[in-house]
């Protein structure tokens, strides 16, 4: 049975954040039970989130597999409609459920 963190992920995302530092992630992030897939905006290059797993560690950490296939934490919060995290270069991204 899925845990009821990763139930309130699944769905479809579409990024808020705008700065170039959020430029490596996704334009839409699709979350599935324990995987996701990344789709590029317009004119982005690769994303650092193409495809691949994620879990919910707790409510507050997340941890998804990138584009390399290295398992990378995130501290996040999720509220109903949206999720925001800082990468490890500080970088604040925000995305809303579609």
């Amino acid at each position: 049975m899925a845990d009821k963190h990763e139930q309130s992920l699944v769905g479809t995302w579409t990024k808020a954040t705008a700065s170039a530092c959020a430029d490596k992630y996704p334009a839409t992030v699709i979350f599935s039970t324990g995987t996701y897939r990344g789709t590029r905006g317009p004119g982005q290059g690769m994303v650092w989130w193409d495809a691949g797993i994620y879990r919910l560690e707790d409510s507050k950490t997340l941890v998804v597999g990138t584009a390399t296939d290295e398992l990378v934490t995130y501290q996040f919060s999720l509220q109903a409609d949206q999720f925001e995290f800082t990468d490890s270069e500080s970088c604040h991204v925000i995305y809303r459920r579609a």
